[in-house]
């Protein structure tokens, strides 16, 4: 099995503390499942369950859970200019997003897709601006 990488291997963390603290058998905390159920669009809910010990039954409820409510909300939009050496870098201040999805399209009809951590938003304007040039 390939190593964890650094998101995974933080949220196993968390579980880990959060398990040698607890008293009896309390319920996992809102805050651990939300982490769990983020790293759902970059890790199978298998690997999850291995990872975190966690019940897939567990798991699979807080997965729908999290597709019914963004399937219920609006997205976030995000204005950005349409020059891109004019960007600021304070374009996307999505706090609470964990990821972000953008679609760009040219006036030829070419189209690029990226789904995105919110994290690494700024390294995002290179790979806009070579497909804009492009």
């Amino acid at each position: 099995m390939p190593p964890a990488s650094d998101d995974l291997t933080r949220t196993r963390t968390l579980f880990e503390q959060w398990r040698a603290a607890r008293q009896g058998r309390s319920k996992i905390p809102d805050e651990l499942w939300q982490a769990a159920v983020a790293l759902h669009g970059r890790y199978s809910a298998s690997q999850l369950c291995h990872e975190l010990r966690l019940s897939a039954g567990a798991l699979r409820s807080r997965l729908q859970e999290g597709a019914s409510v963004k399937s219920s909300s609006r997205p976030a939009f995000v204005p950005v200019r349409t020059e891109p050496g004019d960007w600021p870098a304070t374009t996307v201040p999505l706090v609470s997003v964990a990821e972000v999805r953008l679609v760009w399209e040219r006036a030829d009809g070419a189209r690029l897709h990226l789904s995105v951590p919110a994290s690494q938003w700024t390294q995002v304007e290179a790979l806009c601006t070579a497909f804009f040039r492009s």
